[in-house]
């Protein structure tokens, strides 16, 4: 019984660890992305043109902007007007979609 008991606290020790360091690297992953969470600036949508570059439509406040982002570093092509952003957040949201779907009527929030 002696050999199943350590055996027992050496898989529960490295399952311990391995919590642990998993939660070290999630803490500095969140660390490094400050615009996680950023109530200022949104990425609408994202266009890939090869492996390393793209074109962005971001919201930067009330502004909108399309980027060529490439592994040299990020270039504005347009500022959008007012005329021509007006329809880019308009699309209807996925849960009101799958809830018309199912027969139900959406949750709010804060319900």
């Amino acid at each position: 019984m002696g050999e199943i008991g350590e055996l027992f606290w050496q898989v529960f020790l490295a399952f311990a660890f391995l919590v642990a360091f998993l939660g070290v690297v999630y803490f500095f992953v969140r660390r490094r992305n400050p615009f996680a969470s950023s109530k200022n600036i949104r990425v609408i949508e994202r266009c890939y043109l090869d492996r390393n570059s793209s074109i962005v439509l971001v919201r930067l406040i009330d502004s909108y902007y399309v980027l060529l982002i490439t592994p040299g570093g990020g270039t504005v092509l347009k500022e959008l007007s007012e005329s021509e952003a007006d329809h880019l957040e308009e699309a209807e949201k996925f849960s009101s979609i799958f809830f018309k779907k199912l027969g139900k009527n959406e949750k709010k929030d804060g319900s």
